[in-house]
């Protein structure tokens, strides 16, 4: 799959196949750096709703028995700190969106931790990423304010399912299977971000469907095939986008932003300096 979408760029950019590798290391050296950067926040955001997090998860993956172990907690840890510095203005690639950009760095970094991913691999596994997302991208939006939160995190989480399977050596096949394992189990995530803030739900979210992306791709890996496809998967997914009211697609009208805590952060109005003289 990686080198169908990269015959694929190749093909539209006219720029080499080379040259387009060593853009998308570059690219992925940009998500490395974001982790590190997230994970060393240590204050809150100027919202002050997140920040912080990712450290301590990352702290608790080096205790003395985390739950199941040390990766979970530390792929959590590296999905939050993407969002937690996307909140302080730090440099992020968004995959597709700046809402989901934490959930396929965190799983390239663990294979690069755990399995030994070379910078060139962590490429091409990102090609494989962006064939998913040219998929999905044909048939549904990513936008949260079009299709909820399933559009954005539940396309990263298909996007990283696939590259992880690509970095592990699986076929185009499996790979498909995972992003569809991956979105077909995100299906209906409304988008209800508290003050309208991209923090609140959406950091946790990027560290726990990091983890699913994983899972996604280990029920793929071990030979389960998708009884529902990719295309049909993407196609439910629009569809339940259209069907989902406007006040769940990142208004901040219902769900978590109206909650008596969501109330709590609502932004306060910019008023005219004009009206404070007497």
């Amino acid at each position: 799959m990686a080198d169908a979408a990269l015959q694929r760029e190749a093909a539209e950019s006219g720029q080499p196949a080379s040259a387009l590798l060593a853009r998308m290391e570059d690219r992925y050296r940009i998500m490395r750096d974001a982790i590190r950067q997230g994970l060393a926040i240590n204050t809150r955001s100027t919202s002050g709703l997140s920040g912080g997090d990712a450290a301590r998860l990352q702290a608790y993956s080096q205790t003395a028995a985390p739950l199941l172990g040390p990766h979970l907690a530390r792929t959590m840890a590296y999905g939050f700190a993407v969002l937690e510095i996307n909140a302080q203005f730090g440099r992020i690639v968004a995959t597709p969106t700046a809402g989901s950009s934490g959930i396929v760095p965190a799983c390239l970094l663990m294979l690069e931790e755990t399995r030994g991913l070379s910078e060139q691999q962590a490429a091409r596994a990102l090609f494989t990423a962006a064939g998913i997302g040219l998929v999905i991208g044909r048939r549904a939006p990513f936008s949260g304010a079009q299709g909820g939160c399933q559009a954005e995190v539940g396309s990263a989480s298909a996007m990283a399912a696939a590259a992880i399977v690509e970095a592990e050596g699986g076929t185009p096949q499996q790979a498909a299977d995972a992003a569809a394992f991956a979105l077909m189990n995100t299906l209906g995530m409304v988008c209800d971000p508290i003050g309208g803030y991209v923090e609140i739900p959406c950091v946790s979210r990027n560290g726990m469907f990091a983890v699913h992306s994983f899972l996604a791709a280990t029920m793929a890996l071990a030979g389960i095939r998708g009884m529902v496809p990719l295309d049909d998967v993407v196609t439910a997914m629009r569809d339940i986008g259209r069907r989902m009211p406007r006040a769940l697609k990142e208004t901040s009208q219902a769900g978590l932003a109206t909650t008596p805590t969501g109330l709590l952060h609502r932004p306060q109005p910019i008023r005219n300096p004009a009206e404070n003289i007497k």
